[in-house]
């Protein structure tokens, strides 16, 4: 397949993905799968994009912490608007979500409870190599939707 043909499958693509979701860590990785949504929503207007963190936490934990568990979880909503704040000029389409319990869980209920058309990440948290993280490789074989991965080296 020549770059041109790629190019034209993709615009194709575009047209056909209206709601995008890219879990996020806050690490590198997910700010480059960040900006590769951010394309597809300049490109598109008619794109939802939605941001989501999970707090990783245990359910008996979280029954444990209670009070510090909402205090901590405030932080972290704070940490996520900063994350999104000044993404684009317009932020209509753009929606950003903080969610707690096991990352795998959290993140697949939430891509298959809102159908998305596209998820995407980056391939791991590390940001060194592109060896597919543990995180990347559950939402690959478990949610259902294409999965556009976002290398951390080119």
């Amino acid at each position: 397949m020549g770059f041109t043909t790629l190019l034209l499958l993709i615009t194709k693509l575009e047209k056909l993905i209206n709601s995008i979701v890219i879990p996020t860590d806050f690490s590198p990785a997910a700010w480059k799968a960040t900006q590769v949504g951010l394309d597809f929503v300049k490109s598109n207007g008619n794109v939802h994009l939605s941001l989501v963190h999970v707090y990783p936490i245990q359910k008996q934990l979280a029954k444990e912490l209670n009070g510090e568990l909402t205090e901590r979880m405030k932080n972290v909503e704070v940490k996520m608007k900063e994350f999104s704040n000044d993404l684009l000029p317009t932020k209509k389409n753009i929606e950003s979500v903080v969610l707690s319990g096991s990352i795998e869980e959290q993140v697949l209920n939430f891509i298959q409870e809102n159908s998305f058309d596209l998820v995407i990440l980056g391939v791991n948290s590390n940001g060194q190599d592109n060896q597919i993280g543990s995180h990347t490789l559950q939402v690959i074989e478990k949610s259902g939707t294409p999965v556009l991965i976002v290398p951390n080296k080119e």
